[in-house]
């Protein structure tokens, strides 16, 4: 799917002639987007080669959206065992670290060669554009409906909002779209929020796989006490 089928589905939920268009659909779907990316986050692995220091330009990460992206793991060396988890680095093995250029990832104990990898896992937001959509299908339509429901929510907005009748009865006809696509919006949520299995409000807590047990300090170099010194 693209995000001209997520147009499509919401024209399909909330159909007539109505005064707000394709520009509010989309803003709608991006919203809506977002909050499935915290219900269901979206995780991707980038390689980065070694450049000989402790350094790593966040920026170097292809997908990082900055204040919502957040690292799950770090491996180095890489490894080709699926089932090896004794390279992914300790969570005291690493931080990010704010330069005068930027956010950068601190290793505090390895100084990767560039002949070496560090394979960094970390989240992102999921992707609707005019040529794809990472929304797995199976929750293709409860996110249809979650933007339905916001595009209702912004329908609600106008109706309540709107100034412009002088007119009695075109008043009362104004509240009465308001409330009923309010309570639209809030239908639409509900049966989003029933599909995940959760609450609204409610954010399911982001998994993690960071290696919990930590490595002997003196078997690696660290950053300012290399091992040749201890």
């Amino acid at each position: 799917m693209t995000r001209q089928d997520y147009i499509t589905a919401i024209g399909s939920f909330v159909s007539g002639d109505l005064p707000l268009g394709e520009a509010e659909k989309i803003l709608a779907i991006n919203k809506a987007i977002k909050r499935y990316s915290l219900d269901r986050i979206l995780e991707i692995a980038d390689d980065i080669p070694g450049n000989g220091g402790y350094d790593y330009a966040l920026t170097l990460l292809a997908s990082w959206i900055e204040g919502f992206s957040t690292i799950q793991k770090i491996e180095y060396p890489v490894s080709n065992d699926l089932y090896d988890n004794s390279n992914v680095l300790t969570d005291d093995a690493w931080m990010i670290y704010l330069k005068p250029a930027g956010k950068v990832i601190r290793l505090l104990e390895d100084q990767p060669a560039t002949t070496e990898i560090l394979r960094i896992t970390y989240t992102t937001l999921h992707l609707c554009d005019d040529t794809q959509c990472t929304i797995p299908t199976g929750d293709e339509e409860a996110v249809q409906m979650l933007a339905a429901g916001g595009f209702c929510d912004m329908l609600a907005t106008y109706y309540s909002q709107d100034q412009d009748s002088t007119i009695k009865a075109d008043s009362v006809d104004h509240k009465s779209k308001a409330a009923d696509y309010a309570a639209r919006a809030k239908t639409y949520r509900q049966q989003y929020f029933n599909h995940l299995g959760i609450q609204e409000g409610q954010v399911i807590p982001a998994s993690s796989s960071r290696a919990v047990q930590p490595r002997p300090s003196w078997r690696y170099d660290q950053l300012t006490h290399p091992r040749k010194f201890r």
